[in-house]
Order: structure tokens, then sequence, then C-alpha cells
């Protein structure tokens, strides 16, 4: 079975011409005079572990020229976040049955309010998905000299399995560096989820659906969505997107 990571749309005929996020609203008390990294129990703050308590939310405002579709753009104090409209929230519980909560937020555009939109707070990665020893991974090192000019250098890594990997995540961290699975091969045989997600991809957290799910959730007519395999990197996808979704 093939799987597919899902990206917010890239064609301006259904994301809008233009920038797409004017403001993220956050919904705290007037007193508490705090940026968002401050707030220890602000929902984009919260590592991706469940959440027991009530977490301070925000609300998303749109430029009047987006378009608001079943996926919302990801980014800013969110940006490792899905935000999903109720009806794609309804086909993500019915296909996966743990590690994920749901935070109801607002959508605004134009004065008008779209209350039932959702922020994921995936808290269940599935790394042991993840083929390592058939993945391209990148660790971006520190030159020697990086303090002075700030230059850095891809290594290739060959690696066995997920503790080998979190090794290097450690290290990374430590040294204030990255590591990237750069081109994703996925243990098919042993997947037993249709959605899920995974860490350190290209762009930090992917979320992942199978087959069977990409085809549920476009029989249901949402948008917003584009579906890359799995199997290709962000800079092959760049090349192969327009042959499935057009010109952006």
């Amino acid at each position: 079975m093939n799987y597919y990571k899902i990206n917010f749309t890239s064609n301006i005929k259904v994301r809008g011409n233009g920038d797409y996020i004017k403001e993220y609203k956050l919904k705290i008390p007037p007193t508490m005079e705090l940026l968002y990294w401050e707030i220890p129990n602000f929902v984009g703050n919260i590592n991706h572990e469940k959440i027991d308590f009530e977490p301070y939310l925000l609300d998303i405002e749109l430029f009047k020229n987006s378009k608001v579709n079943d996926l919302i753009m990801q980014g800013g104090p969110i940006s490792s976040m899905l935000i999903v409209s109720g009806k794609l929230k309804i086909i993500l519980e019915k296909n996966r049955k743990t590690g994920m909560q749901f935070f109801n937020i607002n959508i605004l555009r134009n004065k008008e309010i779209y209350d039932d939109y959702w922020l994921l707070n995936m808290f269940e990665f599935n790394q042991e998905f993840i083929n390592f020893k058939r993945s391209r991974i990148i660790y971006e090192k520190k030159d020697d000299d990086f303090d002075i000019t700030y230059s850095t250098r891809n290594i290739d890594l060959s690696i066995n399995d997920n503790d080998e990997f979190n090794i290097y995540v450690e290290k990374a961290k430590e040294n204030i560096e990255k590591i990237t699975i750069d081109k994703l091969i996925l243990n098919e045989e042993i997947i037993n989820e249709d959605f899920f997600a995974l860490r350190n991809v290209t762009g930090g957290i992917g979320y992942y659906v199978s087959e069977k799910l990409k085809k549920e959730i476009e029989d249901a007519g949402c948008i917003g969505l584009e579906f890359q395999p799995s199997y290709l990197s962000y800079y092959e996808w760049r090349t192969e997107r327009e042959k499935v979704y057009g010109k952006i």
C-alpha cells in the first residue's frame, strides 16, 4: 500500500492569492502581558505531549483573499500542528483511535467566524514505521569555524534503527545542529495505522495517510490538501507535484 504526507495546498486557486495568515490571536487574559513563547500553558509550547489541563488557545485570522479550506496552512506558534475542519477531524478520528487530541479554535476572515475548526495535538509518533537502513538521513553539522563563518556541511548518515537514530538526534540537540530524514522509506509490512505522524522528516513533523484514507478524504470532498508520496523527497516532489496538482 502507498502512503502519503499531507501538505497544505500550493495552488492559488485553492488557497487564495497572496499571503494566507494575517494574524495569530492568542486567547489569554488581558492581564497577562506576555508573548506566546513565555506562556507555559500555551498549546503551541507543549511539545506534542498529552495535555491533561485546559491550555491557552488562539484564533487564526486569514487575509480577506485567503480561502477557508478543510486544511489550514500551518505556521507561526503552532507550526507543527495540523489545523483541520470539523469534517476532516471526523475522518481522522475514525481512522485512528489513540495518540491524538483536538482543540476547538476559530478561523476568522473579513468579519466572518468559522467556529468548527480544530487544532490537532499528536502525542504518539510511529518512528518504528521508518526503514532507517534504506532512508536517506542528513546531518547538518557546524564547521569548525562556525562561530565566525556560520557555515555548515551536510553529512549522509548510515543508520540501522531508531535507537541509533535517537543518539544522533540528542547529539544534534546538544550541539544546536540539525538531523533530517531527507528521503523517507517506510517499513510498509509493519504499518498498522491509516493515519500517523513522524518526527525529524523534512519540515520537522510529518503527517501521513494510507492510500485508503487518502481516497476517503478525497471522496468526502475535503479541499486544501495535497498528498505527497512518502517515498519522494521534498525536492523530488517539487518536480512531480505540478503533474498532479497543477502550477503554483
